[in-house]
């Protein structure tokens, strides 16, 4: 397996005139203005991961009281990327009527794993804590993320640990989810994966490959093997998982599909419900390469076919 990581932006959190600090929530990019039917709520505290005071966002359809939800949780290689600027990737599933939370984590450079996993769960019983406020089922709460995001995702419905849990707030509510889609996540950092850069591509890779795991977990492979290990959601499956659909970019520059293809054979194999996708043509993103053929299926496609996943699942 290959794990050919891009060069990201990184930033570092702000702090707040208190005793908490809090990751700033204005976004990275300005996203684009929320399609004309969608009502965007920003900056609604969940909850602390340690010192540091999270956000979500909240899309859902105006003039409509959505009863079903799907927390999403963005990219950008644990050290990047925010909870607003990526949220747009999920508006066609408050779209399609359901309440989407996109959730915020302590990203890589301002606190090593398993803070982000922490964060995440903490997102869940967040969410669950005031599905009546929201007026959403808890017992039906899916999640989607994409490429770390979708890491995250699929940690989620497999690390049921009670060490993963964070003490953010809520405890003692659920973190668990009933539905997963994970697109474009590394699954797996174990030795011959992803290590500490020895089974990267080129030799004038390697520094800039290790670099994005050597922040979120703090020690390369050699030192932290178990750390890797248990970080990765493919060593975690188990019966019971909640249902999967894995997409994955045929032509990926950045995850290998083996990640995909492996992680979903696991999970079958102990009878979990998974829906595999592979975007024949598809980059990272799912959309084209650059000057590459149309993906297929193309964006609108990928979505139908999502949306179907969630409708099935959380009905």
């Amino acid at each position: 397996m290959k794990f050919i990581p891009c060069i990201l932006s990184l930033f570092l959190s702000s702090a707040l005139p208190s005793v908490a600090q809090s990751q700033s929530p204005t976004p990275i990019a300005t996203p684009p203005p929320p399609p004309a039917d969608l009502e965007v709520t920003s900056g609604i505290e969940t909850g602390r991961g340690g010192d540091t005071i999270l956000h979500a966002e909240v899309i859902r359809l105006k003039n409509r009281t959505p009863t079903r939800a799907v927390i999403y949780v963005h990219g950008g290689g644990w050290a990047g990327g925010d909870y607003i600027s990526d949220a747009p990737r999920a508006y066609f599933l408050a779209q399609a009527g359901y309440l989407v939370a996109s959730i915020e984590y302590r990203l890589s450079t301002a606190a090593k794993w398993p803070a982000q996993i922490e964060d995440c769960k903490l997102g869940v019983r967040w969410l669950r804590a005031n599905a009546k406020q929201y007026n959403i089922d808890p017992d039906h709460i899916g999640i989607y993320g994409h490429s770390a995001g979708g890491n995250l995702v699929a940690c989620m419905g497999t690390m049921d640990e009670p060490q993963f849990e964070g003490h953010g707030g809520y405890d003692g509510v659920s973190s668990k989810v009933q539905a997963v889609l994970d697109a474009a996540g590394p699954v797996d950092f174990r030795a011959g994966n992803f290590s500490d850069g020895s089974q990267y591509v080129s030799a004038s890779q390697k520094d800039k490959d290790a670099g994005m795991l050597l922040l979120l977990f703090g020690a390369p492979f050699a030192k932290l093997p178990d750390t890797y290990k248990d970080a990765s959601p493919i060593s975690h499956v188990r019966a019971g998982d909640p249902p999967f659909f894995i997409a994955h970019g045929e032509k990926d520059p950045i995850v290998s599909t083996d990640q995909a293809t492996t992680f979903a054979a696991t999970l079958e194999k102990v009878g979990v419900p998974v829906q595999l996708l592979i975007v024949k043509n598809g980059n990272h993103g799912l959309g084209p390469l650059p000057q590459g053929l149309p993906p297929d299926p193309d964006t609108k496609g990928f979505r139908a076919l999502a949306v179907a996943f969630f409708n099935k699942y959380l009905n």
